[in-house]
């Protein structure tokens, strides 16, 4: 994930001649932002709903560092942010001032973009959680120095150790979306493998005489339906499976499945599932399954999780055979 700075006056339009038009609609899905032309205006008013939060616990930024391990530039400006930035981290996912921008999504070289690929040297990360969790704050000297220790210790967060901050996972990048909470949640993996296809209905004609075959008269096509498999470890996010993450995970899709009821309204949840930045299929949770195998944690569960997710496609826009040719597929 990197990270665009933009004035709280940005206009979507002109945001557009920045990152390009059609990047404009993934951009705005990934911050949970409405196609509206006051972009900054709605982005300020989002992030200022976090600011008269609780103050961010020394846990909780430990946990959002170890997530951002893969750029030193944005690592840096988390470890060194003030409260209210850390606050809107926290709650929001960007800094103050600062919208989302997927690894998918390619902009010019032109446009200042926070994340810059290069990963945060193992001195610099021990010295910055030893500053946090012993003080409480983090000392801004630490990064002007560069650490070039090769030793394979790992520090321990909440007396846990961390290996995931080093791989690449693809947070960001898989993405499922709830039109009830008006939120969405990232997974830590990509799907194992998913099930996709669609089908087609047809009547036949009462027999006729002097037919070989019948006739066969359309009768309808779909729903198209999906199903996506996730397996992943508790540990994948901070590194300490007694974070309650993967119950988030869990939780945020199973509750897709049920409605909310206002008066004798019943409304159902629209999910989009955004792979790669792109939505993949957008339609009602009919199914989520979590199977659950491997060791037992420290707080007596067990670690790995499969989870299955269901989906049928409701579409937004008509479909013919003309449109499903135009259609672009992962």
């Amino acid at each position: 994930m990197k990270f665009l700075n933009i004035n709280f006056k940005e206009t979507l339009s002109s945001l557009a001649n920045k990152v390009g038009q059609r990047n404009v609609q993934d951009i705005l899905n990934v911050n949970s932002l409405e196609r509206i032309p006051a972009i900054g205006k709605q982005l300020q008013s989002i992030q200022n709903s976090f600011i008269n939060g609780p103050i961010v616990s020394v846990e909780r930024k430990s946990a959002i560092l170890n997530t951002l391990t893969g750029n030193t530039d944005i690592f840096e400006k988390a470890a060194l942010a003030s409260e209210k930035d850390w606050k809107v981290l926290s709650g929001f996912g960007s800094f103050l001032g600062s919208l989302m921008i997927p690894e998918a999504v390619k902009i010019a070289d032109s446009v200042n973009l926070l994340g810059n690929n290069q990963f945060v040297p193992k001195g610099i990360y021990e010295k910055t959680i030893q500053s946090l969790i012993k003080v409480g704050n983090i000392d801004a000297a630490i990064f002007n120095e560069f650490s070039t220790r090769r030793d394979a210790q790992v520090v321990n967060v909440a007396g846990v150790g961390n290996p995931m901050q080093w791989f690449n996972l693809p947070w960001g990048k898989i993405t499922l979306y709830s039109s009830l909470g008006g939120d969405s949640i990232d997974f830590p993996c990509y799907p194992e493998e998913y099930n996709d296809g669609v089908s087609a209905s047809y009547d036949t004609m009462p027999d006729m005489l002097y037919q070989f075959e019948p006739w066969y008269l359309f009768k309808s096509s779909g729903p198209r339906s999906n199903s996506y498999s996730f397996k992943f470890h508790r540990d994948l996010w901070s590194g300490d499976h007694r974070d309650g993450k993967a119950n988030q995970l869990i939780t945020f899709c199973k509750a897709n499945c049920y409605p909310e009821f206002k008066g004798a309204t019943v409304n159902s949840a629209i999910v989009i599932l955004f792979i790669a930045g792109k939505p993949h299929i957008r339609g009602v949770m009919t199914s989520v399954k979590d199977s659950w195998s491997g060791p037992i944690g420290i707080d007596g569960k067990h670690l790995v999780c499969e989870l299955t997710i269901d989906i049928t496609e409701v579409s937004e826009r008509p479909l013919n055979y003309a449109v499903v040719r135009r259609l672009e597929m992962i």
